[in-house]
């Protein structure tokens, strides 16, 4: 029985756990890289993204830190869609990934010069992945619907999503 004690003194020592990360929060750059559009042919990315296809977001976006999480915040999408509401937590993936999910956008009228009249409701899901200290890449997807059919184009599928990627550098 004594020769058992040691072992588990050895065992309790060599534990393989390790520390959560120590990524801090703070303001962000967010920079939109590309943009695909899943619903109206290319109709978001046209009235979204400007012809080189790289947008940064008029307003820093605050970002928690990995032990702040969960946490809820309000975040500037790009224009015209404006602020939405939502919560942060720990990625599906673990610590290193961030997602928030369900932000509902306000009714917009997404593109008043090529759509007039056309006011979609929306929702915003951002997904980050850290990648330093300082820097996040991810992709926001933007979930279209309610559509005043009457002003707006046809989507294509039933489903009508924009995907846009992204990078976070810190301010």
């Amino acid at each position: 029985m004594r020769c058992l004690a040691p072992l588990a003194v050895l065992a309790a020592c060599a534990s393989t756990q390790t520390d959560a990360p120590a990524w801090e929060g703070g303001d962000f750059e967010v920079t939109v890289t590309n943009g695909t559009d899943m619903c109206l042919g290319g109709a978001f990315e046209d009235a979204l993204l400007p012809e080189d296809g790289v947008a940064v977001f008029e307003a820093p976006m605050e970002l928690p830190g990995v032990i702040d999480l969960p946490w809820v915040h309000t975040v500037d999408f790009l224009d015209p869609f404006g602020e939405s509401q939502v919560t942060f937590e720990v990625g599906e993936k673990g610590e290193e990934f961030m997602q928030a999910l369900d932000g509902a956008l306000a009714s917009t009228e997404y593109d008043p010069v090529a759509a007039p009249g056309c006011f979609v409701d929306a929702t915003v899901d951002y997904y980050l992945q850290i990648v330093d200290d300082n820097s996040l890449v991810g992709s926001a997807v933007l979930h279209l619907d309610s559509f005043d059919e009457d002003a707006c184009p046809e989507p294509e599928t039933e489903l009508c999503d924009a995907r846009f990627d992204l990078t976070w550098q810190r301010i």
